[in-house]
């Protein structure tokens, strides 16, 4: 197969599968967490290099080292291609660029995380202050060349990353693409719901639910004729006018019907129009709403 029949990846392309790789990386890392979320605070601190490492290798062995693509690439069919290679009857990722790339991006992001630990391990060895200064001018360097990699990536879709560049690799579409077919329907459908759903999160707060069902049981349900509590029987003192349970810290509002407390109080806050569901009594002020008083009468009777 020759070069010109491997199509150049789109550079939305290959931003789309580093976003997907990073994905990925994420995913596994919070799966690895849900395993020790019950274990004592702390116990993956000490070795979380170490451990993002070990996933890094294990996301690389299954990908850029099996398939010769990482895990984005995979999905979006891209796959590395050997720039440097003459060899065309092998055009991939050689086994030497795919060992360098995992010795870099694994072992230099572990050495990065550890720097600090192993800079006070060895702080007897006591580096003069020209080789630190000599360090921190080459990470500079290593970030102002990554930039300048992405603006030329930008302007001719090549080579992403620097360590790309470097070690003469590049995504390209392993097989003839059509052309990209952009569709707006399902974002415009997601903005839809999405306005949809923060317009309700907004309006359902002022929505008084529980004013509304009070007012449609008063009037769409009919009740009874208005009564006093001198009327009330031994029925009434076992069950709550509005849950229908054993009364729970029982009050009243003036008519022989009982309320759990909690029942007829939250009522009357949410609506202090509120009037017993069963004989339709109103409640004057709050301090119509009193203890029931057990006479010794009632006592008997229950």
């Amino acid at each position: 197969m020759s070069m010109e029949r491997h199509q150049v990846a789109l550079r939305v392309s290959q931003l789309d599968a580093s976003e997907l790789d990073h994905e990925v990386l994420s995913l596994m890392k919070s799966q690895l967490n849900n395993i020790f979320k019950y274990f004592k605070p702390g116990v993956l601190t000490k070795i979380e290099p170490e451990l993002n490492a070990a996933l890094r290798l294990a996301i690389w062995k299954f990908s850029v080292d099996a398939l010769g693509s990482t895990v984005g690439q995979s999905i979006l069919e891209l796959k590395y291609k050997n720039v440097l290679s003459s060899d065309v009857a092998k055009p991939w990722i050689s086994k030497r660029q795919r060992y360098l790339l995992a010795l870099i991006l694994i072992g230099g992001q572990w050495l990065k995380d550890r720097s600090h630990d192993i800079g006070q391990r060895f702080d007897w060895l006591k580096l003069p202050d020209k080789a630190t200064h000599i360090l921190d001018y080459l990470e500079k360097g290593w970030k102002v060349a990554t930039l300048l990699n992405f603006l030329v990536f930008l302007q001719n879709g090549a080579y992403q990353f620097l360590i790309e560049r470097l070690l003469g690799i590049r995504s390209v579409y392993p097989r003839y693409q059509s052309y990209r077919q952009v569709s707006f329907e399902f974002l415009t459908r997601e903005l839809l719901w999405h306005g949809f759903a923060e317009f309700l999160f907004f309006i359902l707060p002022l929505i008084n639910f529980q004013k509304l069902k009070n007012f449609a049981m008063k009037h769409l349900i009919p009740s009874q004729m208005k009564s006093s509590a001198s009327s009330r029987c031994n029925a009434d003192y076992k069950e709550c006018a509005i849950c229908g349970d054993w009364p729970t810290i029982p009050h009243e509002i003036g008519c022989q019907h009982v309320f759990c407390y909690m029942c007829i109080k939250s009522n009357y806050l949410a609506d202090p129009a509120y009037n017993c569901p069963v004989c339709g009594h109103s409640i004057a002020t709050s301090d119509a709403i009193q203890p029931v008083t057990i006479t010794a009468t009632s006592i008997a009777t229950s």
